[in-house]
């Protein structure tokens, strides 16, 4: 074994093994065993415990598709050999979604194996060293340049790999570099150009800011020469607000002496005040005297009138009282009057006749009522029969209605004429039937298939007339007229009487026989006779399951044609032999056209019943309009006698009424009687009155007198008094008026002072605000007042005058005005561009220099790599030619160096093959080559490769697919041979092996089956230890 070759491989609950273990040989392994024995997966577990991915082996996506149905896990272990030391253990623990490492039974991460296997040499993912079944397309689809970076995998010295790799990285960072310096020259030059462009324009700007800057100075002294003027004027105004302060003092001293004056007068005023209330009070007290004189002046006055007042009413009371006597006395001879004339006896007896007669006519009217409940009862009973009546007729005629529209549906020429028929059959002699179908009833629905069955369904839809003249105008008028396409039938002449059965139905009946088709049909007696005549429903017989038992007896009978549950018998007898008959069965349809049945007798009976109930209806309801004229007769005679009992009744009462009124007037007059009064006294009483209040009267004036008296001295004091108050009133009136214009003279100067106040605030506001403005004009700080020294020596060089400074400030704004405008941002994006112009010299001078660096660096790698590998692909194409020269084919290996110089990542191996002697060498791909002959041309690469290197082992599943059976058995003694050679563990997987095959003892066979069971005799346990080649077997058993 060399180092790193595969010692054991054991596998638990992977793929399709449940645990198997092996140990291959140090040489060539040739691995045999059927399709989906499980070769492929023993390459699948070299590949994924070596650290390989699933991708590497083409089949699965994810690891843990590989673990066995059923299983959660699988196992994968594989021993190394290690000749300095023990042999390496590589264990991989698969899981549905993560894998666990061990190296030596020592739980490890993945990364620490992958470095113990490439320190081996061992590259699974390499297809030059390592060639999975689902991978061999993908070996010969490996571009030129993938080819190449295997094979120096595989066999190139350990730096060639690196070297063509910084190779291609420095060409990629060669043309990056490229690329941006000309990119960078680019737009170096374009700047530069840009640039040269705007000199002009930043000369201008530089001018335009000169001319701006001595305008700003100038507008600076010229603010500093206004916020001056301002300040002057505001130190005026504030001198002018200092004296009118002065003067509003004086005025206000003057108008003291005034107000104490109107305090003084002010006190004088609200004692003539006081005094004025109390003779007011005084006054008023005098006033409510005299008041109170008048009004008991005026009481006595008013008890005279009343005095007058009550005699005058006294008197008209009594007139009063007198006419009423009278009245009620002329009443009284009145009502006495009037029950005198009428007799009470009269008005009874009359009453009790009138009463006599009302019992009699109710008696009459009870008797008719109980005469027309029974007539309205007897009425109703017949209406509720007659309405079942005209129901069950409804329901047969719809039965009728269902008829007519199968009919319809069947034939709508039958129907048409049918409706044509039913309106005009005036117009015939005789009676003409329509359709047979709509004439026959069959009570029994379990009778219609017979029915159907005896009768065609073209005499179904045949009409029926009596009499011949009527079928041909019929038909005349319908079928050649109208052109409907009917059919018409004739009734024979025969009675009904005379179709009578062969044979009775009692003789028959114990054969299972119900009865004849005639006995299970109703139809008019003219479409009876028919059917008996042309169809023989009179002798047909039908039956029962019992019929099919007594079929011999039946035909001994002579009976010719009958009907079993569900079949039809007709018996044919030879007319040259009647010995001979011939039987013929029939199974019988369902009905289709008798399946509504419509009792035409039940009809016609049903008609005449409600033609019975309308006569008795009609002459019941003649009786209730007689018993109706009665019943009114009666009661109007009793509304006249009510009216007569009414009339009596209120004559009765009004007599009552009048007694009552002839006692009440009688107590009325009695009562007035009593009430009379005596005038003279009455009048006597009222004089005595009347002078008692004279007297009263006149003292009460003499007191009126005094009390106006008092009251006039009273008022005359207070007027007096009021006159002073308004001399006193009118005096300070003047000294208010005198200090209200003194006051106004104040108000006057204080609102100029006001003003001025707010004048002299709004100067200083304005002189700040100047002075803010100059202090910004020369950007100095705002607590300063004073013009800055280095402004002030630039002040004193221009004009001391503002109409100079004016005149100077009008002139540089001309030349300003006179100049183009220009755009600061020019001299911005000046300034901005040539500080991109450094940047970009800088960045071209690194960048120029890293180039070079490159270039130099790439030549070195270059002069280093380059040799060694064409040497080597030169070795490569050595052993491919002798190789393909072996097979008698021809090959070549070459270095394909790409279009351009230097692209690296352009270098590939080229293989060309030549497997005819008519054929050029051409490129090996898919589209000049059979599958077998890439086959063979990458093993023959695959051992070229072998012979350069000293990798632990090879690996090639299946490369024998698509090759004849010559160049599979040269292919095998080739890795044979190289194996031999070569120290390399090598493992061939095939489905085969050819016969006659010669195998040295390096050879190791592993034969894989899909069971332990799959050969009988097979011995494992006796092939157990380490593998030998079969010659050496072959030399033992001999």
């Amino acid at each position: 074994y060399s180092k790193g070759s595969i010692v054991r491989i054991k596998l638990k609950d992977f793929m399709t093994y449940t645990f198997v273990e092996l140990r291959p040989g140090p040489s060539l392994n040739v691995v045999v065993g059927t399709n989906g024995s499980g070769k492929s997966s023993l390459v699948c577990a070299i590949c994924l415990g070596l650290c390989g991915t699933p991708q590497m082996v083409g089949r699965a996506s994810h690891v843990g598709d590989y673990i066995r149905n059923g299983a959660d896990s699988a196992l994968i272990e594989i021993e190394l050999h290690n000749p300095n030391a023990r042999n390496y253990v590589i264990e991989r623990h698969i899981f549905p979604s993560k894998s666990a490492w061990k190296l030596n039974n020592i739980p490890v991460p993945q990364k620490a194996v992958e470095a113990a296997v490439a320190g081996l040499h061992i590259q699974v993912g390499n297809l030059c060293q390592f060639l999975p079944q689902d991978r061999v397309a993908d070996f010969v689809k490996m571009s030129r340049q993938e080819l190449l970076e295997g094979t120096e995998k595989a066999v190139g010295t350990r730096d060639g790999h690196l070297l063509h790799a910084r190779l291609i990285q420095l060409q990629h960072r060669q043309a990056q570099l490229e690329s941006g310096v000309q990119g960078q020259r680019e737009r170096l030059d374009q700047e530069r150009q840009k640039n040269a462009h705007l000199d002009e324009e930043v000369r201008k700007l530089q001018e335009h800011r000169d001319i701006r800057s001595r305008l700003d100075i100038l507008r600076q002294k010229l603010a500093w020469l206004d916020y001056d003027s301002t300040r002057q004027a505001y130190e005026a105004e504030k001198n002018k607000l200092r004296e009118e302060e002065r003067t509003l003092k004086a005025r206000l001293e003057e108008q003291d002496p005034l107000k104490q004056q109107l305090a003084k007068m002010a006190a004088h005023e609200e004692g003539l005040r006081r005094v004025d209330k109390s003779l007011k009070a005084e006054a008023a007290a005098t006033l409510k005297k005299v008041e109170n004189s008048l009004q008991k002046l005026a009481e006595l006055s008013e008890q005279g009138g009343a005095v007058k007042r009550e005699l005058e009413r006294k008197i008209k009371d009594e007139a009063t009282r007198r006419e009423r006597i009278s009245k009620c006395k002329a009443d009284i001879e009145g009502f006495e009057k009037e029950l005198g004339e009428a007799a009470a006896e009269s008005i009874e007896s009359k009453l009790q006749e009138v009463q006599s007669e009302m019992q009699r006519c109710n008696q009459t009217m009870n008797t008719i009522s109980r005469a027309r409940q029974m007539a309205d009862v007897f009425f109703r009973e017949r209406q509720r029969q007659s309405a079942a009546l005209e129901e069950e007729m409804r329901r047969l005629k719809d039965q009728s209605n269902q008829r007519m529209e199968m009919l319809r549906r069947r034939s709508k020429d039958a129907f048409s004429a049918t409706q044509w028929l039913l309106k005009n059959e005036g117009l015939f002699a005789g009676k003409i039937y329509p359709p047979i179908m709509t004439q026959v009833e069959v009570p029994d629905q379990r009778d219609a298939k017979y029915v159907e069955a005896q009768i065609p369904f073209r005499d179904m839809m045949a009409f029926v007339a009596e009499q011949p003249e009527d079928l041909s105008k019929f038909l005349g008028l319908v079928r050649d007229g109208q052109g409907l396409r009917i059919n018409g039938v004739l009734v024979p002449a025969e009675p009904l009487d005379a179709f009578q059965p062969r044979l009775p139905l009692a003789q028959i009946g114990p054969l299972g026989f119900r009865g004849y088709i005639q006995s299970m049909l109703r139809a008019p007696d003219a479409v009876m006779r028919y059917l008996c005549k042309q169809y023989r429903v009179h002798d047909v017989p039908a039956g029962d399951e019992r019929v099919e038992s007594h079929l011999s007896q039946i035909k001994a009978l002579g009976i010719r044609r009958f009907f079993t549950h569900n079949q039809v018998y007709t018996v044919k007898t030879s007319r040259y032999d009647s010995s001979r008959s011939s039987t013929m069965t029939t199974e019988i349809m369902q009905p289709s056209l008798l399946t509504v049945s419509v009792d035409l007798s039940s009809l016609n009976h049903l008609e005449q019943s409600r033609q019975a109930l309308c006569e008795e209806m009609a002459s019941k309801s003649a009786e209730i309009k007689e018993l109706t004229v009665q019943e009114r007769a009666a009661s109007s005679k009793l509304e006249e006698c009510r009216t007569a009992k009414k009339g009596l009744m209120a004559e009765a009462g009004r007599q009552k009424q009048l007694g009552l009124l002839l006692d009440q007037k009688r107590q009325a007059l009695q009562s007035l009687q009593r009430q009379c009064l005596d005038l003279d006294r009455e009048r006597a009483e009222a004089a005595r009155k009347q002078g008692s209040l004279c007297r009263t009267k006149m003292a009460q004036v003499a007191i009126y007198v005094k009390r106006l008296q008092a009251c006039y001295e009273s008022h005359r004091l207070c007027v007096d008094h009021r006159l002073e108050m308004v001399k006193v009133a009118a005096d300070r009136k003047k000294l208010e008026d005198a200090l209200q214009v003194a006051l106004e003279a104040h108000q006057a100067l204080e609102n100029e002072v006001r003003a001025r106040r707010e004048s002299v605030l709004a100067a200083k506001r304005e002189a700040q605000r100047k002075l803010r403005h100059a202090q910004e004009a020369i950007g100095c700080s705002t607590n300063i007042s004073q013009i800055p020294p280095s402004v002030a020596r630039e002040f004193l060089q221009l004009p001391k005058s503002v109409a100079e400074i004016t005149q100077q400030v009008h002139a540089e704004e001309a030349k300003l005005s006179c100049m183009l405008p220009v755009d600061s941002a020019v001299e911005q994006e000046y300034h901005r561009r040539q500080q991109n112009i450094t940047q970009l010299e800088g960045d071209l001078g690194s960048n120029e220099a890293q180039l070079a660096e490159v270039a130099e660096e790439m030549a070195d790698i270059s002069g280093r790599w380059l040799p060694d590998l064409e040497r080597l692909l030169e070795r490569i194409n050595q052993g491919f030619q002798r190789f393909f020269q072996a097979l008698g084919c021809a090959g070549q290996v070459s270095l394909y160096r790409g279009e351009k110089a230097h692209e690296y990542d352009q270098y590939g191996v080229n293989i060309r093959v030549k497997f005819r002697d008519s054929e050029r060498l051409t490129e090996l791909s898919a589209a000049h080559q059979s599958g077998g002959e890439r086959s063979v041309a990458t093993v023959v690469y695959m051992m070229a490769l072998q012979e350069l290197t000293s990798v632990p082992f090879r690996c090639v599943d299946e490369i024998n697919q698509g090759m004849d059976s010559e160049n599979e058995r040269r292919i095998f003694e080739m890795i044979m041979n190289t194996a031999l050679q070569n120290s390399a563990q090598y493992f061939l997987l095939t489905p085969k092996l050819l016969p006659d095959l010669p195998y040295a003892e390096n050879v190791t066979m592993i034969f894989i089956t899909k069971s332990e069971n799959y050969i009988p005799d097979w011995k494992p346990e006796s092939l157990v230890g380490r593998a030998v080649g079969l010659a050496a077997l072959a030399r033992r058993r001999q």
